[in-house]
């Protein structure tokens, strides 16, 4: 496992400690705990940029602008 040292501001250090008061668990489970979901969402919202980077215009072409449109064309 590695080190990572991080600053935070006043407000941040508050919050950070009534997470660990409110869950038990220490300042670096929650940090370690809330990275990973965002590292997450992150990946996926990577993903989801590069579908639609690489199937938006063949979709728009076809004339799929919302998902209604999606779901006439599949039902």
């Amino acid at each position: 496992m590695s080190t990572l040292t991080v600053r935070l501001t006043d407000s941040e250090e508050r919050d950070l400690q009534l997470a660990c008061e409110q869950t038990g668990k220490s300042k670096s489970e929650v940090v370690r705990e809330l990275l990973a979901d965002s590292l997450r969402t992150y990946r996926l919202r990577q993903a989801l940029q590069a579908s639609q980077a690489e199937l938006g215009g063949a979709a728009r072409q076809a004339g799929w602008l919302t998902e209604d449109d999606i779901l006439a064309d599949a039902l």
